[in-house]
């Protein structure tokens, strides 16, 4: 049972959601786990009702959990995406063009990579590397579901690691699309080991607090989302192209 001091409903509503959201990220609550009961989340969080309830309806709005009515409150899981490709896939179920999500990605994530990489703490990049080794075992289980909230986890340690509540918050904004982009983007366990080797490449840059390499590893692992989804992007030609290297070269290697 929860003993801490006196918080206020909205601070125990925001504790609740991002303990139990960081718990399904690192995959400590598999996909397809029941949730305990409302009665138990009361206890462990020393809440009421009212507020538990609003912190499950937050983690169903963000695509966390899945609420059943009668049966309680369950990790989300994932199938393959239905469609005659991922492309029309998100065509039939978003009204903004995957090119638009894209851009947005391309403007902040390459910064925040680079930014973990100057100011990651070692729990931090020990995290990191615990999603690597989730996305591995879930390759190997060939678990779609796994793979998707291991990426979703190594994306936002990295966030977190950017150690700016902005750019958090912006992200928190878009993740409700990024699970349709996971579900795309590692549908195949042969396109899922690439992904894992694109992170491990992001990584190791943080580990070496090198920000040049984290940023453009992260634009080379975006990059190669949007060619192997048949998005055309000329970003460059929107201000979005990251300045030149110390070694001249133009960190082109994602658009092979």
């Amino acid at each position: 049972m929860y003993r801490g001091g006196v918080s206020s409903p909205q601070g125990v509503v925001s504790r609740i959601v991002e303990e139990l959201a960081a718990e399904i990220r690192m995959s400590v609550l598999q996909p397809g786990t029941r949730l305990p009961s409302e009665r138990k989340l009361c206890e462990r969080f020393g809440a009421g009702r009212s507020s538990v309830r609003e912190a499950l309806r937050t983690l169903s709005s963000q695509g966390l959990i899945q609420i059943q009515m009668g049966r309680g409150s369950f990790v989300a899981d994932f199938s393959a995406p239905e469609a005659e490709s991922p492309l029309v896939f998100w065509e039939h179920n978003h009204d903004m063009p995957l090119s638009g999500l894209l851009e947005v990605r391309l403007a902040i994530e390459p910064q925040i990579a680079a930014l973990a990489a100057r100011r990651a703490s070692e729990e931090e990049i020990e995290q990191l590397r615990v999603t690597l080794d989730n996305l591995q075992a879930h390759i190997e289980a060939d678990g779609l579901g796994g793979r998707v909230f291991a990426d979703i986890a190594f994306h936002d340690c990295l966030v977190r690691a950017s150690d700016n509540s902005l750019y958090l918050s912006i992200y928190r904004g878009i993740e409700p699309m990024l699970f349709d982009v996971r579900r795309m983007g590692l549908h195949s366990i042969e396109r899922s080991a690439r992904v894992l080797g694109m992170h491990k490449d992001i990584c190791r840059a943080v580990e070496s607090r090198d920000p040049d390499a984290a940023a453009y590893a992260m634009w080379d692992h975006l990059l190669s989302f949007a060619s192997d989804m048949n998005v055309d992007l000329i970003p460059e030609s929107m201000g979005l192209f990251p300045r030149l290297r110390s070694d001249g070269s133009d960190g082109d290697r994602g658009r092979a």
